[in-house]
């Protein structure tokens, strides 16, 4: 779930976050990402499409006490990347409900990433996704909370130039999978998603 972006010759987009709420938190788009990092060196990358995403784990088990929560957590995660595949593709966040299932980082890094794009002419395309587990579900706490790992699959999403509808040329070495860790908290009765950190490392979950 950050954020100010950074475009150079391979159209490296590098997110940092504004507030002091979103601190940590960096995303960047699925743009050519050599060279993308975070403010502690990490690679980063993100996107997820719900309904291409696939959840192995973490599917709730009608013996489950915790299944409805579990079920609500996935649902608000999978209804933020949603908006912001909707947003990235519109290229602004307006007529989305981004708001109403993000805050803080989550909500920053894509609009910091839109602010990117739009300065380079950028629109993306195509539906990523993901294959995400549930680690972590406290819901004893006053404010629960919930973590999760999600192996993003961006190979399906195209980045375009908005008037000449050329490519964005990929680097290479540009990974096409990358684990991200999505923090989320269940605030009144909705989950919200806090953040998601991209890790330096591909992963599947097999």
């Amino acid at each position: 779930m950050a954020l100010h972006a950074s475009l150079r010759a391979r159209f490296t987009v590098r997110v940092r976050n504004r507030t002091a709420a979103a601190a940590g938190a960096v995303l960047c788009l699925a743009l050519p990402l050599a060279g993308c990092r975070d403010s502690g060196g990490n690679k980063a990358i993100a996107t997820p499409a719900p309904s291409t995403a696939r959840a192995s784990t973490v599917a709730p088990s009608p013996t489950d006490p915790q299944a409805a929560e579990k079920e609500a957590v996935l649902s608000a995660y999978s209804s933020y990347w949603q908006e912001q595949v909707t947003a990235y593709k519109a290229g602004t966040v307006k007529g989305t409900r981004l708001k109403k299932y993000a805050v803080g980082a989550a909500v920053a890094r894509v609009e910091g990433d839109l602010a990117s794009m739009k300065d380079k002419g950028i629109t993306a395309d195509g539906r990523p996704s993901h294959d995400v587990r549930m680690t972590t579900l406290a819901t004893d706490k006053q404010v629960p909370s919930a973590t999760l790992s999600d192996c993003l699959d961006i190979s399906p999403w195209k980045f375009t130039y908005r008037k000449t509808g050329a490519a964005v040329p990929s680097p290479k070495t540009q990974l096409t999978q990358y684990r991200t860790i999505v923090k989320a908290e269940k605030w009144g009765n909705q989950w919200m998603i806090l953040s998601a950190t991209p890790q330096a490392t591909k992963c599947t979950h097999g």
